[in-house]
């Protein structure tokens, strides 16, 4: 029996269990991002202005966050939010309340209702709160705001953290994916209203396409609302009457338009948004363009428990911290070529290694795409 030294013991001890955090830090960071690599291991590193350390998992039991929806709770961009909060609940048990449909004009009554309730986390999760939620914050320095998009060019508090879909890796993807199928050469995007935030989604999918094919024509049309699905339906049927194949269903309505064609003896297909809407319409939506925002929430309840959560910024993650996701519907995926899958697959790669940076345009300029 050989007589090991006691320092070398320990040395070994330690360099076993730095090793083991560091295994659990990439299997986390890059969890969204696993099935789209499927034949080519990568390791690379990346430098972030904007940390996603995920502190050891301090007692965050009984912490009450709230979150605050302008539109009904199945609303895609609020699935996605109240998704994470509830994986929350059960992961850290947390307590968690939302309040949904509420009008920019009640949002500062709710957020002094939550606040004396005892609430100290809170999510603002519109737009339209934006200037409320600035002000509100100033009051309550105690309080933690998430503000759910906003200007870029306005001073937040410390205590507000700005968030937003920056989904445009996934949308590109989307994008690519329409430029390489598309039999017309044309594209459509059915999107609620011309701004910061929707823009970019909008531009990134027509970059994607326009990277893959030259030839690309897109159609947009923003429907003034965040959720109306008739005018949605509406504005889908027109592009598919004016020749487009593909479409991407930044707002509902658009599966049914397919679907309409689909009985019609016309194939087109969609993509969905922000949450994984393959089920929806299995026959024409080819994939999602996914926002995965468990990572996001428990930074921010494991920050914030621990007295490092930062503010006065905007968060700016995408495919590389597995909160932007293309997810295939596997029945439509299956009929694809291999050749066809594994260009896809390379650009994910190239973006996620940052060989390719997706363009973020936060204006709508129709010129821009020839349009």
């Amino acid at each position: 029996m050989v007589n090991i030294p006691r320092q070398i013991i320990v040395i070994l001890i330690i360099m076993l269990i730095i090793g083991m955090a560091i295994g659990y830090g990439i299997g986390f960071q890059y969890a969204g991002v696993r099935e789209t690599t499927l034949t080519v291991p990568v390791t690379y590193t990346t430098t972030l202005t904007f940390t996603t350390n995920i502190l050891a998992t301090p007692s965050v039991k009984g912490l009450k966050v709230a979150a605050i929806y302008v539109t009904p709770l199945e609303e895609p961009w609020n699935t996605a939010l109240h998704t994470a909060l509830q994986w929350a609940v059960e992961k850290y048990g947390i307590e968690y309340k939302y309040v949904e449909k509420v009008s920019e004009a009640d949002v500062e009554s709710v957020m002094r209702s939550l606040i004396a309730a005892g609430y100290r986390v809170i999510f603002a999760h519109s737009w339209g709160y934006n200037e409320v939620t600035r002000k509100i914050a100033q009051e309550y320095p105690d309080v933690f705001f998430l503000q759910g998009s906003g200007p870029a060019d306005v001073v937040w508090p410390s205590n507000v953290l700005v968030y937003d879909y920056y989904i445009q890796d996934a949308a590109f993807i989307a994008g690519v994916i329409a430029g390489l199928l598309t039999k017309t050469n044309v594209i459509g995007v059915v999107s609620a209203y011309p701004v910061e935030d929707v823009n970019i989604l909008v531009n990134a999918f027509i970059a994607g396409a326009r990277y893959i094919n030259p030839n690309i024509k897109p159609i947009v049309t923003y429907i003034e609302s965040w959720f109306d699905p008739v005018k949605g339906r509406e504005a889908a049927a027109a592009q598919i009457v004016a020749g487009a194949d593909f479409i991407y269903a930044e707002r509902f309505g658009v599966f049914e338009a397919c679907m309409d064609a689909l009985k019609s003896g016309k194939t087109v297909y969609a993509f969905g948004n922000i949450v994984n809407q393959n089920n929806l319409a299995p026959d024409v939506v080819l994939g999602s363009v996914v926002w995965d925002l468990r990572s996001f929430v428990e930074y921010v309840i494991t920050n914030y428990v621990a007295g490092k959560l930062e503010g006065g910024k905007i968060v700016m993650w995408g495919m590389r911290e597995g909160w932007a996701t293309f997810v295939w519907n596997d029945k439509l995926k299956s009929q694809l070529s291999a050749d066809i899958l594994q260009r896809v697959y390379g650009i994910e790669l190239m973006i996620i290694k940052g060989e390719i940076e997706v363009p973020v345009y936060r204006d709508w300029d129709p010129k821009r795409w020839g349009i």
